[in-house]
């Protein structure tokens, strides 16, 4: 693993909201130019759960 990668995969369980603001979800944990790569999704009533393997990692 690369110096300074700290994850190779990620799972996000994404509850939709009507009303509201959005919030970044990891602030500046993550890199803007990390790259992400979806390899699996399930949808489920009122949620969606998405998972992702770090491709580029930090640059």
């Amino acid at each position: 693993m690369p110096p300074g990668r700290l994850l190779d995969e990620m799972e996000i369980h994404l509850i939709p909201v009507l009303l509201g603001e959005g919030r970044p979800l990891f602030g500046t944990l993550v890199p803007d130019h990390t790259e992400l790569t979806l390899v699996g999704a399930l949808e489920a009533p009122g949620v969606l759960h998405l998972r992702y393997q770090v491709s580029g990692g930090s640059r």
